[in-house]
């Protein structure tokens, strides 16, 4: 039986995040992680992420850095979810996947098949929304990294931001920029 107690740590954030501004940003991530850890001593931290570009993989380059466990939790079948990453983004995906602690797929938002989110639509966003509010759901607090621009996408980073902060999650914003804001 495992009896681990962890603290658990959602992401948000962009896909685009600006390069120049990456190494900031890993130390900032670094930051709030190791005040978190202090805070919350007797427990292991465990952060939840898509894993998609930019600011998930951050987070778990920080994680492995720091020996934090994390979490996995797939928008849609791991095939049809890297067709939104480029040959490079895949591989790195892949690198980033096999040091998960336990990776799961969320079910499919009410109404969506796989056959309507096999290729980018509105039903795929549903899918990005679903997998953010699961990760509210699961954390104790999340990490936002955003340009702080509402732009009302369905499943984008400040809608899982608006849905964090509605139920009352602990929010930690880290101001970035993106490449297309």
């Amino acid at each position: 039986m495992n009896t681990k107690t962890y603290y658990k740590i959602g992401i948000t954030g962009h896909r685009d995040l600006l390069p120049s501004q990456k190494e900031e940003n890993l130390i900032i991530l670094k930051g709030y992680l190791l005040k978190i850890k202090r805070e919350h001593p007797k427990k292991k931290l465990l952060i939840l992420t898509p894993l998609a570009d930019g600011a998930d993989r951050l987070i778990c380059q920080v994680a492995l850095e720091l020996g934090f466990d994390y979490d996995v939790i797939l928008p849609m079948p791991k095939e049809l979810y890297t067709k939104d990453f480029s040959k490079t983004s895949q591989e790195e995906f892949k690198h980033y996947l096999k040091y998960a602690r336990k990776i799961q797929t969320i079910n499919l938002y009410a109404g969506n098949t796989l056959e309507l989110i096999s290729n980018y639509s509105i039903f795929r966003n549903f899918q990005y929304r679903q997998v953010g509010r699961t990760i509210v759901d699961m954390a104790d607090e999340m990490i936002i990294m955003s340009d702080g621009i509402q732009n009302n996408k369905i499943g984008g980073t400040q809608d899982i931001a608006n849905y964090a902060k509605s139920y009352g999650t602990i929010l930690y914003k880290v101001q970035c920029g993106r490449l297309c804001a």
